[in-house]
């Protein structure tokens, strides 16, 4: 168990500046993109070959209970095939490509049936990360399988799934992220990029989670996200200082990040009115794919 490298995903001057001015007055925030500085997606550390695997005690509500388990993250980079959207093969000079940062979001969890399996992937554009290219989840519990991919190209994003639940089964759905909306699931790399000045809020536009077993109808609902404090979290890694985040969503309730104050801005701490929690107990850089 190490400590990821903290390089230099520094805020420039220039761009705390420039965040502050799109907000409003502390109390009063209006419509915008979530502020963030992109050198935290551009630092250098992403570039090293390695992935950043993270490992949080977590819970999640199933059949009315909280369900404690482990949650393991990676974020890595990767160059996205322009044409079919999945991960380039060497060689990569002359083909058409999208660099990304990928987040995996790994869970098992118990329940006195049987485990529930969830695998969350999300990529967005390197350059900007509130752009989401495109996004998968795969559910497996002993009564069937449900697989959901999110797609941006080709027109309006959508959302296509596969369920074995009656009144589902095979479907495609609109979801009107728009130009400025984000993946509840997003939220956990463009956080740790954010630019927002205490006391602060800007109004945001973010999609109810779709890591799940079922398919519904995804609602994008506003929310205000706010600066609210610092301190320090206690963790198995020892106390980190973080900065305090609330996201307050209407009609659903709120959800609390604590994002590690220095590099890698780690998502240190998440607590939710809809019982969902992560506090962050082990890091590292490594090359989880090699055999070895």
């Amino acid at each position: 168990m190490i400590a990821s490298k903290r390089s230099t995903h520094k805020l420039s001057a220039a761009r705390v500046a420039l965040g502050a001015a799109l907000l409003l007055a502390p109390g009063a925030p209006r419509a915008a993109t979530l502020p963030i500085d992109a050198a935290w997606a551009a630092d250098a550390s992403w570039d090293d070959g390695l992935a950043e695997v993270s490992l949080y005690a977590a819970e999640r509500v199933i059949y009315g209970k909280p369900r404690p388990h482990e949650l393991r993250t990676i974020v890595v980079k990767e160059d996205l095939a322009a044409d079919s959207h999945v991960k380039a093969d060497p060689p990569l000079p002359g083909r058409a490509l999208t660099t990304v940062l990928k987040l995996n979001l790994v869970a098992s969890v118990p329940t006195e049936n049987y485990p529930y399996q969830f695998l969350t992937s999300l990529f967005v554009r390197r350059d900007d990360v509130r752009r989401l290219v495109k996004a998968t989840v795969g559910s497996q519990e002993w009564c069937g399988n449900t697989f959901k991919e999110v797609v941006t190209w080709g027109g309006r994003p959508r959302i296509h799934f596969h369920s074995y639940f009656d009144g589902q089964a095979d479907g495609d759905l609109p979801l009107a992220l728009g130009d400025d909306g984000l993946l509840d699931e997003q939220l956990l790399l463009a956080l740790r990029s954010i630019v927002l000045p205490e006391g602060r809020s800007v109004s945001l536009r973010v999609a109810d989670p779709i890591t799940s077993n079922h398919q519904e109808p995804v609602e994008i609902r506003v929310a205000v996200l706010s600066a609210s404090g610092a301190g320090d979290v206690e963790t198995p890694l020892g106390r980190i200082p973080s900065r305090r985040f609330v996201l307050k969503r209407e009609g659903s309730g709120e959800t609390i990040y604590w994002i590690e104050e220095a590099a890698p801005r780690s998502i240190v701490r998440v607590e939710s009115t809809d019982g969902t929690k992560m506090l962050l107990r082990e890091r590292a850089r490594r090359d989880y794919w090699s055999r070895r």
